[in-house]
């Protein structure tokens, strides 16, 4: 008895997010290359005094996974997991959540004290390496469907050619991942959109993104605005009420699983989660201020500028590449307002431009939060680094722009015109980092006037110490034997760590002030000139010996008290 055949099952329809054949391998090309740049050239990067911290609190936690380990052998694995065992592993520092330092604790274990290849820093580095990789990755990916292969590739290049960018990728510190998780939560929220399958996906970047930084916790409110302005309206056309409850899929999964994750992946929790998690929120909600410099004026308490963030990215990414993401911004918001103004009545049934209102609501949420007068300001452009991908995919969409039209003028120049534009625009970055480099912090563009110029507006010079390297070679040279050194805001991790890295040498000894010491090494910086001032005073002299200047302009001057009699 013959049996009708089965209809043959529709193919799934494609995903217009997918990557395209060959991008993955790319993707993975362009990773390789950024972590072997930071790896390459990270010897000579300084450190800043919260990555000490950081050294330490990654040595203290990867401790805990020594202790399970001992444990388990010892067949009472349960002891571990005790909350005064983990209290002895995790009350340092525990104003941050766990998942990086454990990463740099644990690196730092293999690779450098168990396997040997790696010296002390870089053990703990790597870690930030890689997710600097993955950032490559998924800019590219991004930009790939969004603007075409090469405007991925020019925005992976544009966001690593921004000085300041490349600085914070070689540091085991938090800003860097924090780039990355945001990226990564927006790429699989963005998947999700045509494939509810990365649904679960988005709530597994979420959480890992609540293990890297508290920054995580503005993602979702942008991801709902996007949501609300641009998918549901489309998801109720569709499904009414049913499309619009399969549509916020990944709100539920961030929701859910985002939050789990945060607890599991912190042992501090475990035993008392509420008391924990609210004094970690009350920490970050009531951070204190660092003094600031800017524009002339030492900001110490709220109200700040309104507008600080975009007024120190303008004077810090390089400027032609600055102009570009400016451009690419402003002619994407054009377009929504020419749309509103010119159909309103249509515009709460047509459909938005998705992709762009992504582009722009993550472009701008950082550097909005870091503009608000009530936000304290301690730390610089590191803390909206995450607009930078974004910013930089809208330069790579006003490139195409540019390209398109040149082409259309000078068709001879088709294959020329994209890379020769995209090279100028790149060069001064490019220029800038290798002159500037490892200075990062102090980094100024062409609009700043370069580091004089900064100076001369009245800009932070530099911040977190990481400069000292510049004059420790004259101090190792120099200073007496077994000689007492006041680094200033050189912390004591930062200062066994450049013991450790042999960039200064095992006899110098730590000075707490400057009355202890016989040399001291000042961080030029305006709310330290009191600190300044009691060197004069103590040494005698107001004239340094040796100093860090970047196009005559001081970073660090060394002061050394001058032989009685």
């Amino acid at each position: 008895m013959s049996q009708t055949p089965a209809p043959a099952r529709a193919p799934e329809p494609l995903d217009p997010r997918a990557p395209r054949r060959g991008d993955l391998w790319i993707a993975l090309g362009l990773a390789l290359v950024t972590f072997a740049a930071l790896a390459l050239t990270e010897s000579s990067v300084g450190f800043p005094r919260d990555e000490g911290y950081y050294f330490r609190a990654g040595h203290d936690y990867a401790g805990w996974y020594v202790d399970l380990w001992e444990a388990l052998k010892r067949g009472q694995p349960l002891d571990a997991f005790k909350d005064a065992a983990i209290v002895r592993r995790f009350e340092y520092n525990h104003e941050h959540p766990v998942l990086m330092k454990s990463l740099f604790g644990l690196s730092h274990l293999l690779f450098t004290e168990k396997l040997g290849w790696l010296r002390d820093a870089a053990g703990y580095r790597l870690p930030a390496w890689a997710v600097s990789g993955f950032i490559s990755a998924l800019i590219f990916l991004l930009g790939a469907r969004l603007v075409s292969r090469r405007g991925g590739f020019f925005a992976a290049a544009a966001f690593w050619l921004t000085p300041r960018n490349f600085f914070h990728g070689h540091l085991a510190c938090f800003d860097m991942p924090m780039v990355w998780a945001w990226l990564l939560v927006v790429y699989c929220y963005w998947r999700a959109l045509s494939n509810r399958r990365w649904a679960l996906w988005t709530g597994v970047a979420y959480g890992v993104a609540l293990a890297v930084k508290h920054n995580s916790w503005i993602i979702p409110g942008v991801l709902l605005i996007h949501f609300l302005l641009a998918e549901a309206p489309k998801a109720w056309r569709e499904g009414r009420g049913r499309g619009l409850a399969k549509a916020l899929a990944p709100f539920w999964a961030m929701a859910t699983i985002g939050p789990a994750l945060f607890y599991l992946h912190w042992p501090y929790l475990w035993h008392k989660p509420i008391e924990r998690f609210v004094w970690y929120a009350n920490f970050h909600g009531k951070h204190i201020n660092y003094p600031w410099e800017y524009l002339g004026t030492l900001l110490v308490e709220a109200p700040f500028p309104v507008g600080y963030a975009f007024v120190v990215s303008a004077l810090t990414v390089p400027i032609a590449l600055f102009l570009l993401m400016a451009c690419g911004s402003l002619r994407e918001i054009a377009r929504f307002a020419g749309t509103w103004i010119h159909r309103p009545l249509q515009r709460f049934v047509s459909p938005l431009d998705t992709d762009s209102l992504l582009l722009l609501g993550n472009a701008f949420a950082s550097l909005v939060v870091f503009s608000m007068p009530f936000v304290p300001i301690f730390g610089g452009v590191k803390h909206w680094m995450p607009a930078m991908p974004f910013l930089a995919i809208l330069a790579a969409r006003a490139l195409e722009q540019v390209v398109g039209t040149t082409e259309g003028l000078l068709p001879a120049a088709r294959r020329a015109a994209f890379p020769g534009l995209a090279g100028i625009v790149l060069l001064p970055g490019l220029l800038g980092l290798v002159q500037n480099h490892p200075y990062g912090t102090s980094f100024y563009n062409e609009l700043a006037g370069g580091h004089a110029g900064a100076a001369t507006l009245g800009m932070h010079r530099q911040y977190w110490s990481n400069n000292v390297t510049g004059v420790l070679p004259w101090i190792n040279e120099h200073a007496p034997r077994n000689a007492r050194v006041f680094f200033h805001e050189v912390n004591w991790d930062s200062f066994l760590a450049y013991k450790k890295a042999k960039m200064l040498r095992d006899d110098i000894q730590y000075a707490g002030s400057p009355q202890d010491s016989v040399l001291a090494a000042y961080q030029y910086m305006p709310e330290f000139r009191d600190v300044e001032m009691q060197i004069w005073n103590s040494y005698g002299t107001q004239t340094p010996v040796h100093g860090l200047y970047l196009d005559e302009t001081p970073q660090v001057v060394v002061y050394q008290r001058p032989p009685r009699g």
